[in-house]
């Protein structure tokens, strides 16, 4: 890359860094704590502070750990190690406690969050490179674009959760995969590492990397043409036998950095707190016996040899026995077991069509030619995104496309075929075709701006209709309280009967209200009667979760067919109410 590529390329990415930046952190200002925020920001914290695991066994800890990062350098935070809940183990209790109750919970939040946005901009770069690689600039520029307008990706580029630094490792590590079958040199080799083993310490599903890594070499291994290396002596592996000692050479690596890479995770300590007191047992829990035997069997075994640390083999397993079975919610229809297209369901409304339209026309592209897919890579593509969304057919976990995030920069990966192709047709009406796409990727996200995670594209009515279709992190997943108390106070509503899905706290954005059912393990004891007349604000997910006992379910069925004063941020709905509805 001469002098001129180069300087190019830094103006293309240095844009980009801004623009993405500016549009996470102008949106997350507006925003109140979502669900699994709270814990994960407590737990990072003490993770760091005391280097005691306990609080999150269910995923590693490096991601919680790097979002905390910036808090070490904040003075006069309250970390309250003799509060009841800490001594009960009460994760959901201690974390409420310590951001909302102890602490200026946005002062955490904001830097934490931020740490996020750096992995979004990471994991842009990545998408850049590798499609510049594939199909040249011009196109990587356009998919750069389409990246940093893609909503599900803003969405969750701006909270402190495991989506989107799982998303950029993953992603990363095919990349540089990609790169060392083209040409087996140790930086290649040392970067795919580097990101598989990020990968593993950041969330347990990372392992379904393995058997995608592993078919990809195989077919490297299997093919006629030779393996370029710069390690061997003449600079290429023609046979089979030599091809497959460097693919041995690659897993063994795998291996063993990530078994090293793991115990660095939890500080090289078996146990999970510093004084080896505490130590998790899970073996006699009956949800493990019932739903997970042979993989409880597995790692209590792993973990009575200590191969690995006690809160990651302990917590491998019950986070594999406890997504065995939850409730879901799809298109008016409840579940315990779930279904089999509800990701691919997600996928098709929550991308904008712009996306949709040329990713499916990426994907024809390459159908095309079937024979080149492994010699121009992108099989290294399409392979792990139909067998993620393959995997996901499987899944319990039903409640949020953010469990196939990984899926969109793959996606928009293969939406630079088509974007190619039409660019270098030559022809008017396909590059006038794609400006328009273009175009309609850009204001689909900005009619949703700030709420990026209440994205629906126009084909699936768009949010106001999202609720009809999906809940949870889909929607509304506790992030409008800001929201809500900015219409209270234009509107001069000093008091407001509140039914709240998350786990953010009313009373610290300076909402007075009643709690009604539904509303936040920490407000169980405060639910009451509605004071009436008065605003009624219900979040979506409440009235429409599955979670919820069916009398709580026809408390608020009332509501589905009456009209609200005001929507706050798509995911709260707000009603006037002269007396008792139910």
């Amino acid at each position: 890359m001469n002098r001129q590529e180069w300087m190019r390329t830094a103006a293309v990415l240095g844009m980009f860094a801004i623009v993405f930046a500016i549009l996470t952190v102008s949106s997350y200002v507006q925003k109140s704590g979502t669900w699994d925020e709270t814990s994960f920001v407590a737990s990072g914290y003490v993770e760091l502070k005391l280097r005691d695991y306990r609080l999150i066994t269910e995923h590693p800890p490096f991601l919680r750990e790097w979002n905390a990062l910036p808090l070490l350098m904040l003075d006069h935070i309250d970390l309250n190690t003799n509060s009841a809940y800490w001594t009960a183990g009460k994760q959901y209790n201690f974390s409420h406690e310590f951001l909302y109750l102890r602490n200026d919970a946005d002062r955490l939040l904001y830097r934490a969050r931020f740490m996020t946005v750096l992995l979004g901009i990471a994991l842009g770069i990545l998408l850049f490179c590798w499609t510049r690689e594939l199909f040249g600039f011009l196109p990587a520029v356009t998919v750069l674009g389409l990246y940093s307008v893609e909503p599900n990706i803003l969405a969750h580029s701006s909270l402190v959760t495991t989506d989107l630094g799982l998303t950029c490792f993953i992603f990363g590590s095919l990349y540089f995969l990609w790169r060392t079958a083209r040409n087996f040199t140790l930086p290649n080799v040392c970067s795919l590492t580097t990101f598989f083993v990020l990968a593993q310490v950041s969330k347990f599903t990372a392992l379904l990397l393995w058997p995608i890594i592993l078919l990809l070499l195989l077919l490297v291994v299997c093919r006629r043409a030779s393996w370029p290396c710069r390690l061997c002596r003449s600079g290429e592996a023609r046979s089979r036998a030599a091809k497959a000692t460097m693919m041995i050479v690659i897993l063994a690596s795998l291996a063993m950095a990530s078994w090293v890479g793991t115990w660095a995770a939890y500080g090289f300590r078996y146990s999970p707190t510093p004084t080896d007191t505490e130590r998790f047992h899970f073996r006699s829990t009956q949800v493990m016996r019932e739903m997970a035997p042979k993989l409880t069997a597995l790692m209590n075994w792993v973990d009575d040899h200590h191969l690995l640390p006690n809160a990651c083999a302990q917590g491998l397993a019950f986070r594999m026995a406890s997504i065995q079975k939850r409730p879901a919610y799809l298109m008016g229809q409840y579940s315990d077991e779930g279904w089999w297209d509800y990701f691919l369901v997600a996928f098709l409304v929550k991308t904008p069509i712009a996306i949709l339209l040329l990713f499916l026309g990426g994907v024809v592209l390459c159908l095309k030619q079937p024979a080149k897919l492994l010699i121009e890579g992108e099989l290294f593509v399409l392979l792990p995104l139909t067998a993620a969304l393959a995997m996901s057919t499987a899944a319990k976990t039903d409640i949020g496309v953010r469990h196939i995030l990984p899926v969109y920069p793959m996606a928009l990966l293969l939406a630079g075929k088509c974007v190619c192709a039409m660019w270098n047709s030559g022809r008017k009406r396909y590059r006038f075709a794609l400006a328009g796409l273009c175009l309609l990727a850009i204001t689909e996200t900005a009619f949703v701006y700030p709420d990026y995670l209440t994205f629906f594209n126009a084909a699936a009515g768009g949010p106001r209709n999202g609720d009809k279709l999906l809940v949870d992190s889909n929607l509304d997943w506790g992030q409008d309280l800001k929201g809500l108390k900015r219409w209270m106070d234009r509107n001069n509503v000093a008091h407001i009967n509140l039914s709240y899905f998350g786990s953010a706290d009313p009373a610290y954005y300076g909402i007075q209200c009643t709690y009604l059912p539904g509303s936040p393990f920490f407000a169980v004891p405060l639910i009451d009667h509605p004071q009436l007349p008065g605003y009624v604000a219900v979040s979506l997910s409440n009235l429409r979760w599955p979670s919820l006992k069916e009398e709580d379910r026809i408390f608020y069925r009332p509501f589905l067919e009456r009209k609200p004063v005001a929507v706050i941020g798509h995911s709260i709905r707000v009603y006037w109410v002269e007396q008792p509805w139910w």
